[in-house]
C-alpha cells in the first residue's frame, strides 16, 4: 500500500500503469525466487549452512542498498545546496 501511495503521488497519471507494473515485477519476482533459491541452496549444502549463506547474502545486499540510498540522498542534498547553475 505504501508503494502504491508513493506511485500515485510521484508518477504522472499517463505513466501510472507502467510504474505499477514495474513495482509488481520488482516485488513479486524476488518474492518467488528468493525462497526457491534458498531451498536449492539448502539442498546443496545443508539447511544450516544454506540458511547462513542466504542470510549473509541478503544482509550484504541490504547494506549495499542502504549505502546507495545514502549516497544518492547526500548527492541530491549537495546539489540543492549549491543551487541552480
Amino acid at each position: 500500500l505504501g508503494g502504491l501511495s508513493l506511485l500515485n503521488s510521484a508518477v504522472p497519471p499517463d505513466r501510472l500503469a507502467e510504474a505499477n507494473a514495474a513495482l509488481n515485477v520488482g516485488g513479486y519476482v524476488p518474492a518467488g525466487l528468493l525462497p526457491v533459491s534458498a531451498g536449492y541452496l539448502s539442498d546443496a549444502v545443508g539447511l544450516t549452512d544454506g540458511t547462513t549463506v542466504f542470510a549473509a547474502v541478503l544482509a550484504g545486499l541490504a547494506v549495499a542498498g542502504g549505502l546507495v540510498v545514502l549516497a544518492t540522498r547526500s548527492r541530491a542534498a549537495r546539489s540543492r545546496a549549491s543551487g541552480p547553475a
